[in-house]
């Protein structure tokens, strides 16, 4: 774990091995003897994102990265609310500059000078030098320690007070869910997520309930228990529950936790399932988040659902055509094996809807048709007007990209069996709207909003922003700020 100091302290008077300073047109953003002469040099470019190292001359520090800050090309977007027509900027910058920074340093002693305004700056800042220095160990290889000493310098006029936890907090829980969905699928899978699980809350104000596969047939969950048929390694439903004195607010998150997704007898090709370890990342982002609001202790009262299972075609696979029988007394027409995640979600979120929870927040790697509709890099929202927006507002106070997006009802007709009240697959068309219609069938009258990350929780690109190659951690981010929202 990183040790994390602010300070008012004069950056160059703190040893380190790399000091993280801003350049924009103006200059650098602190005094450092010889660096303007430095830069000019060299040719230091001031374009957001740009980074140039130079030796520390002049400071205690080993080597300085000069970070551009000019413009935000990396992070240019504008979300939208539908609802209510509000124009909302995407923030985030110091999270990204500072992973930049940091990413490819083997420095384990780092100081940031940036240009700190607020308290929130200093937190995105903090946890984007931790992602940036992130490193996944690879198997057989000695644990790689990551960043062991963070000193943020902060002016005298800001209060940081609380910043250095909360920091921590954030990006180990975002660490937990890289972790999580790095991990191989043979390595990870229904049982050892829930000993891990187990492990992570047993010494945090969170219980654990486990429901393994006779107990998911008892409680008439067809849809998680008949996707893990295929697979020797059975299913499992994990409900967290934090219940912190004095919330007077309740929420449900609910995470698909697929720990491995070949499609099922509708096998995907075999490009396709190359990345489909990451299929459980709404369940990590449920566990992680959890995580974070108790070790905050956030007054909300969290009931968390991951609903995990290994989709393989097995003998024992359902077939397209099966018919199962859901949670709440829906059947399921299975048309397609491959649209396997919905069916484990919908268990979970009728058994939500059941409860007297305030919210119901849903987190999916979904549909690839979000990818095909929103790129790789915004995550897609929908559900009830007033959960739906306020969880996109947060993203944007988190610096996450995501996007309202409407659920109409005429695509019901595309979802309608013949042989059961639903089908698990409708037209090609507007894909990730029907995945969110079919949802919208379990979770009652409750306030409900459905998060469709398939492109950006794993980036199996170059690593961008705060964003390393691999699990993302996004969305973390945005649940906690929303349901510090509510407290």
């Amino acid at each position: 774990m990183t040790n994390i100091q602010i300070t008012n302290a004069d950056p160059t008077a703190i040893e380190a091995d790399l000091l993280v300073a801003h350049l924009s047109k103006d200059g650098v953003n602190i005094d450092i003897e010889g660096v303007s002469d430095a830069v000019a040099a060299v040719d230091a470019k001031a374009k957001f994102g740009s980074k140039t190292l130079l030796p520390g001359t002049g400071t205690k520090a080993r080597t300085i990265a000069l970070i551009g800050t000019e413009g935000d090309e990396l992070l240019a977007r504008r979300a939208v609310s539908l609802s209510n027509g509000i124009e909302m900027e995407g923030t985030g910058r110091d999270r990204h500059l500072a992973a930049i920074a940091t990413r490819g340093s083997k420095a384990k002693s780092i100081v940031l000078a940036g240009t700190f305004e607020t308290f929130e700056q200093v937190v995105q800042s903090g946890v984007g030098a931790i992602l940036g220095s992130y490193k996944f160990t690879k198997y057989g290889h000695e644990d790689e320690a990551g960043l062991d000493e963070l000193v943020i310098c902060v002016p005298e006029t800001l209060s940081a007070d609380g910043a250095a936890e909360r920091i921590s907090v954030l990006a180990d829980s975002m660490i937990t869910i890289m972790n999580l969905v790095n991990r191989a699928p043979n390595d990870l899978y229904p049982e050892s997520f829930t000993n891990f699980t187990r492990e992570v809350v047993a010494d945090l104000p969170i219980d654990m309930d486990v429901w393994d596969e006779a107990k998911l047939e008892a409680e008439n969950c067809g849809g998680i228990l008949n996707v893990g048929r295929g697979s020797k390694r059975g299913p499992r439903l994990v409900k967290l529950s934090y219940a912190p004195e004095g919330a007077s607010t309740t929420i449900s998150l609910i995470g698909k936790g697929i720990t491995f997704d070949s499609g099922g007898l509708s096998l995907k090709p075999p490009k396709s399932m190359e990345t489909m370890k990451s299929d459980m990342t709404g369940a990590a982002t449920v566990l992680a988040t959890t995580l974070a609001l108790a070790k905050l202790g956030v007054k909300v009262r969290v009931d968390a659902y991951m609903a995990l299972a290994e989709n393989m075609p097995g003998g024992g696979a359902q077939r397209p055509s099966d018919v199962i029988m859901m949670r709440g007394g829906k059947s399921v027409e299975v048309l397609n094996t491959d649209a396997e995640g919905r069916l484990v979600m919908a268990d979970a979120l009728a058994l939500a809807a059941e409860t007297d929870t305030d919210a119901i927040v849903d987190i999916a790697t979904l549909t690839g048709a979000q990818m095909v509709g929103l790129g790789a890099r915004t995550a897609g929202v929908m559900g009830t007007a007033d959960v739906r927006d306020a969880i996109v507002e947060s993203a944007d106070r988190s610096g996450e990209a995501m996007w309202a997006a409407p659920l109409p009802s005429y695509l019901l007709e595309s979802i309608e069996s013949d042989v059961a009240d639903l089908a698990n697959s409708g037209t090609r068309w507007g894909g990730m709207l029907v995945a969110g219609v079919f949802l919208q069938e379990f979770v009652g009258d409750k306030a409900w909003a459905h998060i469709d990350i398939a492109g950006p929780s794993f980036n199996d690109g170059k690593p961008w922003g705060a964003n390393n190659k691999g699990a993302t951690g996004m969305s973390l981010l945005t649940l906690v700020n929303w349901a510090e929202s509510l407290a």
